[in-house]
């Protein structure tokens, strides 16, 4: 027969874990930016105050179904398609990327293709979350994900103009800055007829006026774009011209 006894010493609980700070908690609905590459395609141009005209890029996203790209999230299909169309693609192990004095471990643009780990409510290991040069997130006590998305764009704008200095892609040819600059100038010529019947437009009137003057190229811009152009020097008929 069993007896009355008494249990002296308690367990105590596990420690709960900690959730790991660099590794993004992800929400039911969060949608993760998949793996990509850049790519430029010529006509794709854009002023900046601080660096003048730097290219605009598209991304070819690694997404299964998307551009061709299959289940194994393969970039090849897409980077022959971009190719194709006349896109330049921005490999992000390209040694031009490096700038004076970065070695490829502490580079801020070569190698670009980086990501953060993430974890699912359950804390089981979450897709890849990749990010665009100079992005940085900072995590709130609810798990709340925010990003330095003003520095983010200077870093990025940075980023356009070393690929444009150091030959990764054609400078901006005279014919493309000049459709450009004709928009601009339609741009100011709109805002001028309708700032006499809306006032509050004279301050934007003043801005896309000054941007319009910013965005007239110097002589060695003009000189630098006529020697990369490639001119074509003869027209062929087709076959219906006779």
């Amino acid at each position: 027969m069993n007896k009355t006894h008494t249990i002296t010493s308690s367990l105590r609980r596990n420690p709960v874990s900690s959730r790991d700070p660099n590794i993004l908690p992800l929400k039911a609905k969060t949608k993760v930016p998949s793996q990509y590459i850049f790519v430029h395609y010529e006509s794709a141009w854009e002023y900046d105050a601080e660096h003048g005209w730097i290219p605009r890029l598209s991304k070819l996203l690694g997404k299964p179904g998307v551009n061709g790209v299959g289940k194994d999230g393969n970039l090849q299909p897409a980077i022959n398609g971009a190719t194709a169309k006349g896109g330049t693609i921005i490999r992000d192990d390209d040694r031009r990327l490096l700038r004076d004095g970065e070695d490829v471990e502490d580079a801020l643009f070569y190698g670009y293709g980086r990501y953060y780990e993430t974890a699912g409510r359950n804390g089981s290991p979450g897709p890849h979350w990749y990010v665009e040069p100079g992005a940085q997130p900072s995590v709130t006590p609810s798990g709340r994900i925010l990003w330095n998305d003003d520095e983010q764009a200077r870093v990025m704008a940075s980023f356009r103009a070393h690929i444009r200095d150091t030959g990764i892609v054609q400078p901006i040819h005279h014919l493309t800055l000049a459709e450009y600059i004709d928009a601009q100038r339609a741009k100011v010529e709109r805002l001028k007829s309708t700032v006499a019947m809306n006032p509050h437009l004279s301050s934007k009137l003043t801005e896309a006026t000054a941007q319009l003057q910013a965005m007239q190229p110097s002589d060695t811009d003009v000189e630098a774009d006529t020697k990369a152009a490639r001119k074509v020097t003869r027209s062929r008929r087709s076959r219906a011209d006779g």
